[in-house]
C-alpha cells in the first residue's frame, strides 16, 4: 500500500484539475503530458495501486476528511462548537452561506471531493483494458475499491450540496462524474444521479465479494506483522472494503427512503462473521475508552489514518462548547454514558472561562495500534441506528438496547414513531459528535429543531449552495 506513491502525486493532481467544471481552459496545456504519464503509470500493477493509494491520501487532507468533513464545516453546521464573533463558525452557525469565508470553505470541499473522484476515474477509465497487467484478484479489488470511493464522494456531495430528500426538485442537481475530461460535466436530475450512485455501489459490492480478504481473515490477522499476505491486501479497515461498501449502501438506501434495503445492508454488517464464527466488528465499550481508544476502533468499518491528527483535530484543545449547553440537550446529570464520561473534559482556564473540550481524537501511548491516528468514516454504531430506524418498533427497541448496553446507558422501549425519531436525532448527535454525521441526519429527517440553532431547519438551512463558478453549469 505504501509503494510508488510519491511519483504519482503530480499525475493525480493534474487528472483531478482537468475533471473539474471550473476554469477548464487553464488546464488544457497539461493534458498531453498527462495522457503520456497516465499511460506509463497504468502499464504495471504498481501504477494502479499507487493511483488508488493517492485517492486515499487526498481524502486525508484537512479540507476533506482530515478535518472539514469530520470536525470542521459540517460540525459547525450541526451547531456542535462554540465560536467567536466574525469567525467562520459564527457564519455557519447562522447558515450564512453568502459570507466569503463560507463560500471559500464549501467550494474547497466541493472541488476536492470531485478531485478524489477524478483520481479513481483515471483508474476506472483504463482498468478494463489493462492488457493483462492485473491479475483477476487485483482487478476485482482495485476496481471495486475505486467504484466504492467514487460513490462515497459523490454521496457526500449530494448530502451537502444536494436537495433534501423530502423536497426534491425537477431540475438537474449535480454532476455524477465518470470520466476525466477537459469538458464541463453534465448536471443530472436527482433520479439519474442516485441511479448512477446505486449502480456504482452494486458493482463494487459484486467485485469485492469475490476477493476481499476481510471476508476470509480477521481484522487482527490482516494487520499482523509477517502474516504472509500481500501488503496491498492488508489493513482493510483503512480501505473501501466489502463491508464498507455494504455500510455505505445502507446509508444511501436510508437517504433514498428504501428502509427495507437499508436494513438488509445494515444487518449484513452487524451479522458479519469471520471464518471462525467471531464477529468481524464489535461495538466499542468502556474498556476501549480506558485504553485511550475513544473513536472505538473495534467498530470501524472504514477509516483513514491521518499522521498529523495531533496538530489538527486531536490536540484535545481544538474543539469545544460549554458543558451546560451540551448536557442540556444530550445528557442528564450523572450520566455514565461512555461518550460523555470519556470524550469530554471541562477545564477551568479562568474565572469566566470553563470550556468543555472534545477529546475523541486525542492520542496516548496506551492506545492499541489500530486506534492510533485514525478517523472513522463508517462505524458499526451507525448500522445499529439504521437498523433501529428501519425495523418494526419491537425489533428496533432490541437493536437500540444492544447499542445502549455498549454505551452504558439505560435502553428505551419505543412506543411510537415520534419517540423513535426523537431518540434517533439525539443519538446521531451523541454518537457522531466530531464525525460529521449529525447535520446530515437532521437534513434527511427534515428536522425543524436543530439543537442549539437560532433558526429553524428548512431548505435554506440544509441545502448548501453550489460554488458560484458551478452554478452556470447547473442552469445550462
Amino acid at each position: 500500500m505504501k509503494r510508488n506513491i510519491k511519483h504519482c502525486s503530480l499525475l493525480l493532481m493534474t487528472w483531478a484539475m482537468i475533471s473539474l467544471n471550473t476554469s477548464c481552459d487553464s488546464y488544457l496545456d497539461v493534458l498531453p503530458s498527462t495522457e503520456k504519464e497516465k499511460t506509463d503509470m497504468l502499464s504495471k500493477s504498481d501504477g494502479y495501486r499507487s493511483v488508488l493509494t493517492g485517492a486515499y491520501i487526498r481524502m486525508k487532507q484537512t479540507n476533506l476528511y482530515g478535518q472539514e468533513m469530520v470536525c470542521g464545516t459540517v460540525e459547525n453546521l450541526a451547531q456542535h462548537w462554540s465560536y467567536s464573533t466574525g469567525s467562520i463558525g459564527a457564519y455557519l452557525h447562522n447558515y450564512d452561506y453568502t459570507a466569503s469565508v463560507v463560500e471559500t470553505a464549501t467550494e474547497n470541499i466541493y472541488n476536492n471531493l470531485y478531485k478524489v473522484v477524478a483520481d479513481v476515474n483515471g483508474i476506472l477509465m483504463n482498468i478494463d483494458d489493462n492488457n493483462g497487467v492485473l491479475t483477476t484478484d487485483e482487478y476485482n479489488l482495485i476496481k471495486g475499491e475505486a467504484l466504492g470511493l467514487r460513490a462515497f464522494c459523490h454521496f457526500d456531495v449530494l448530502r451537502l450540496f444536494g436537495p433534501m430528500p423530502t423536497n426534491l426538485p425537477e431540475s438537474r442537481v449535480l454532476p455524477y462524474v465518470t470520466t476525466v475530461s477537459k469538458k464541463p460535466n453534465t448536471f443530472l436530475t436527482y433520479a439519474d444521479f442516485t441511479a448512477q450512485l446505486l449502480t456504482d455501489l452494486q458493482e463494487a459490492e459484486t467485485l469485492l465479494a469475490k476477493v476481499d480478504p476481510i471476508q476470509r481473515y480477521s481484522i487482527a490477522s490482516l494487520n499482523a506483522a509477517n502474516n504472509g499476505i500481500d501488503d496491498f491486501m492488508q489493513a482493510r479497515q483503512m480501505r473501501m472494503n466489502y463491508y464498507a461498501v455494504c455500510a455505505l449502501e445502507a446509508r444511501v438506501c436510508l437517504w433514498l427512503g428504501n428502509k427495507t434495503k437499508a436494513l438488509e445492508y445494515a444487518k449484513r454488517v452487524i451479522d458479519a462473521k469471520t471464518p471462525t464464527g467471531a464477529k468481524v466488528f464489535t461495538l466499542g465499550t468502556r474498556d476501549d475508552c480506558a485504553r485511550g481508544d475513544k473513536t472505538l476502533s473495534p467498530e470501524h468499518i472504514f477509516n483513514l489514518k491521518v499522521s498529523n491528527i495531533a496538530s489538527t483535530i486531536g490536540s484535545g484543545r481544538s474543539y469545544y462548547n460549554a458543558k451546560a449547553t451540551i448536557t442540556a440537550r444530550l445528557w442528564d446529570a450523572g450520566t455514565s454514558d461512555i461518550r460523555f464520561v470519556n470524550m469530554w473534559e471541562e477545564v477551568k482556564e479562568s474565572y469566566y472561562s470553563r470550556p468543555f473540550y472534545f477529546l475523541k481524537y486525542t492520542q496516548n501511548e496506551k492506545m492499541p495500534a489500530l486506534a492510533k491516528n485514525v478517523i472513522p468514516l463508517l462505524r458499526l454504531a451507525e448500522m445499529y441506528l439504521i437498523a433501529t430506524e428501519c425495523s418494526p418498533l419491537e425489533e428496533a427497541s432490541n437493536y437500540y438496547k444492544t447499542l445502549c448496553e455498549a454505551r452504558d446507558i439505560s435502553p428505551v422501549t419505543f412506543k411510537d414513531e415520534p419517540q423513535r425519531t426523537q431518540v434517533l436525532i439525539q443519538e446521531y448527535n451523541k454518537e457522531f459528535f466530531g464525525e460529521g454525521q449529525a447535520f446530515f441526519a437532521y437534513k434527511r429527517l427534515a428536522a425543524k429543531d436543530i439543537y442549539w440553532a437560532g433558526t429553524e431547519g428548512s431548505v435554506e438551512t440544509y441545502v448548501v449552495p453550489l460554488p458560484i463558478k458551478e452554478q452556470v453549469y447547473a442552469n445550462e
